[in-house]
């Protein structure tokens, strides 16, 4: 089976021969092939070179499009960087924000080789365009304003998580014009979780955020995309909820505080799981017998032998305090107990 049918087997619980991989960036290893999408044109740093096949790593001082200015603890791209101002520092300024063009020229650059290039090995493609609504919302309010606005000025944060919702939809749109249906997957983040609970009350989620993920996520389905979600922390009081929405694909990197089993209980054979051993205990400890047997229980408690689970990598090792020895120990994990068929 190519690395494309794999990833599709175990989206679909169709019976694949082995759990999916994704370990490009660490080990050069895997079925997926991941595009990014890119800043606009008008706003890049002509002195580089810029394609969908890179990640964009922030810089330190560096204003997005958005009027996000970012801040890192180097250039190498050893973390995701901070946003420490607020653009929009009163929700009465929102009518006056001129939102980003998801249209604008530049999004796509190389795409096609791209693409051809993933055709050529067989691969499943990802079209990665993070910060979904919630955490563009908080970067352009401040984290904590943005978690205030969702109880108290609910009616101007659901304009503005609409205008959101509407950029992604106008991302999917253009992936699909450009890609030709070659792009198999629209890959999105927002991390929903503290270690304990969501940030906000499930009810609030619900009322305000869950509708316009639908709409994101409806739009990816008609473009003939499969949907991974990330989201970080203890989210199990949606996890329902991400699956009514047709979430195919949910990005968990840290199984030991949702729970292995609370989280088998709810969604093994339902929704496939991307799920890498968990960055704040298991891999951190560098305990090569702990990671192997977190590899064991994710097959077997959260794929099924029909599917649904890919182990992959996490990419800021150095932000977490872990070797690149237990990553690579984690993949060789993986590939031996990862056969289902």
């Amino acid at each position: 089976m190519t690395g494309y049918e794999i990833i599709k087997a175990n989206i679909n619980f169709t019976n694949p021969e082995r759990i999916g991989i994704r370990f490009d960036r660490i080990v050069g290893d895997g079925d997926v092939y991941r595009i990014f999408v890119l800043p606009a044109k008008e706003s890049r740093d002509d002195s580089k070179i810029y394609s969908v096949k890179y990640k964009l790593r922030p810089v330190e001082g560096y204003i997005d499009e958005w009027g996000c200015k970012w801040s890192t603890t180097d250039g190498s791209g050893s973390d995701m960087g901070q946003v420490v101002n607020i653009p929009i520092e009163d929700m009465e300024d929102y009518a006056d924000y001129k939102m980003p063009d998801p249209r604008a020229e530049g999004r796509f650059d190389g795409l096609v080789e791209a693409l051809d290039e993933a055709e050529e090995k067989g691969l499943y493609v990802q079209l990665n365009s993070p910060q979904c609504i919630f955490e563009r919302m908080h970067f352009l309010r401040g984290f904590e304003d943005a978690l205030i606005d969702c109880i108290i000025d609910k009616e101007n944060v659901a304009i503005m998580i609409k205008d959101l919702a509407d950029f992604q939809i106008g991302i999917i749109e253009e992936a699909y014009r450009l890609g030709k249906g070659r792009i198999h997957c629209y890959d999105t983040t927002d991390d929903w979780g503290t270690q304990e609970n969501l940030l906000i009350p499930p009810d609030i989620w619900r009322e305000l955020f869950k509708p316009q993920y639908k709409r994101i996520f409806d739009k990816a389905h008609e473009c003939g995309m499969d949907i991974r979600f990330h989201t970080d922390g203890k989210v199990n009081a949606i996890l329902e909820d991400l699956i009514e929405l047709g979430v195919d694909i949910i990005n968990i990197h840290q199984p030991r505080l949702v729970g292995i089993d609370e989280v088998s209980k709810i969604a093994q054979g339902r929704v496939c799981f991307e799920a890498a051993i968990d960055i704040q205990t298991t891999l951190p400890s560098g305990d090569k017998e702990a990671i192997e047997t977190e590899v064991k229980e994710l097959v077997s408690k959260w794929a099924t032998p029909n599917g649904g689970l890919i182990g992959i990598e996490y990419g800021y090792l150095d932000a977490i305090g872990v070797d690149k020895e237990s990553m690579i120990y984690a993949y060789e994990c993986f590939k031996k107990h990862g056969k289902l068929n």
